[in-house]
């Protein structure tokens, strides 16, 4: 199994201090939260402003350190509160947090509110770490998801609920000695912040992200297309939608072929149509054109992507199948990249119908 060496961990606890772009970041987020806290009624409309950077920033963080990446600096995109919705679902950790150490422990006392504690420190690390990998709010809230972390990163995973609780003590400990507050709260800004970074790193050896198919941060349209084919895929994909909200399923998914007879990088537009698909709240369509394009994969031998396709739509809904005449090529492909968990899922029935 692998696993991350204890001077890897102290690198990666020393990251926010050591990369200059998520040093100033963090500084920065800080101090306009420490402004907000104590500016009235101005400085509540500041921290409205600043809670999805600082949300949004963290998961990117973490999403980027479970790569082995840069998150780079914080972005102008960092202040919006639409948009990559999925990185705001930590406020639902946050929220549960705060609703344990204020209100549970007033209520049933300190013994539940310790026992509470010390469940949120066991969890909340995998859950974080399945919003990053999923970006899916409900699957980072699903027991399996959140069991499947665990299971996967092994003992070292347990450094994580180590961490919080360590972290927490300190932090305690700090506000009960003659030091200055600003100088506290800086550093337990600087221990949240290696938390998520620890937990990107936790993650990163065990390649998560691939068996779900999830894109890099920086997505790979961007990185390979030139502006005019991205903004051509993406009129084929808003017309295709105007004919599938319609319930001219067929239509929209004509209109793509047409399309991807004409693309300059059709293999690249495939995926690119299913990544952005998936993204809609329906996620039947993208499921029924999932599995026309791991038709083609299976056909053509890429068994690995075949078997990420089938892995992420998974994640999306469990009784995905691959179409029955396809069914004996995804078990070899299954059985090729030695995915046990694929093979008993393809060997029970049901399979979605276009």
């Amino acid at each position: 199994m692998a696993t991350v060496k204890a001077a890897d961990l102290a690198r990666e606890l020393a990251y926010p201090l050591t990369n200059g772009a998520v040093l100033l970041s963090w500084l920065a987020l800080f101090l306009v939260v420490k402004f907000a806290v104590s500016g009235g009624v101005l400085g509540l409309l500041l921290l409205l402003l600043v809670l999805p950077s600082l949300f949004r920033y963290l998961m990117r963080v973490l999403e980027a350190r479970s790569r082995g990446n840069d998150p780079g600096p914080l972005t102008v995109d960092d202040l919006l509160w639409f948009g990559s919705a999925w990185s705001l679902f930590v406020i639902v950790h946050v929220a549960v947090l705060i609703y344990v150490s204020q209100f549970l422990g007033r209520r049933y006392g300190l013994g539940v509110m310790l026992a509470a504690d010390a469940l949120l420190a066991a969890v909340i690390p995998a859950s974080l770490a399945a919003l990053a990998i999923t970006r899916n709010p409900a699957e980072c809230l699903m027991p399996r998801a959140v069991a499947g972390v665990i299971e996967r990163c092994g003992t070292m995973y347990w450094t994580l609920p180590t961490y919080i609780v360590i972290a927490a003590g300190l932090i305690g400990w700090l506000h009960t000695q003659p030091l200055s507050g600003f100088l506290v709260d800086l550093f337990s800004a600087y221990l949240v912040f290696a938390f998520f970074v620890l937990t990107g790193a936790i993650v990163r050896p065990h390649n998560l992200h691939d068996e779900v198919m999830i894109h890099e941060p920086a997505e790979p349209d961007q990185e390979v297309l030139d502006d005019a084919l991205l903004k051509d895929r993406t009129n084929v994909l808003n017309h295709a939608y105007g004919f599938i909200s319609r319930d001219n399923r067929a239509g929209g998914f004509r209109h793509i072929r047409d399309w991807l007879d004409q693309d300059p990088a059709p293999e690249d537009a495939r995926a690119w149509f299913l990544d952005q698909m998936l993204r809609w709240e329906a996620k039947e369509p993208a499921l029924i054109y999932a599995q026309t394009y791991l038709s083609r994969l299976l056909e053509d031998g890429n068994y690995v992507t075949a078997v990420k396709v089938m892995m992420r739509c998974r994640h999306v809904d469990e009784a995905f199948k691959p179409l029955p005449e396809d069914r004996d090529l995804a078990v070899t492909a299954a059985e090729t990249c030695g995915n046990d968990e694929l093979l008993r899922a393809l060997s029970t029935s049901g399979v979605h119908e276009n």
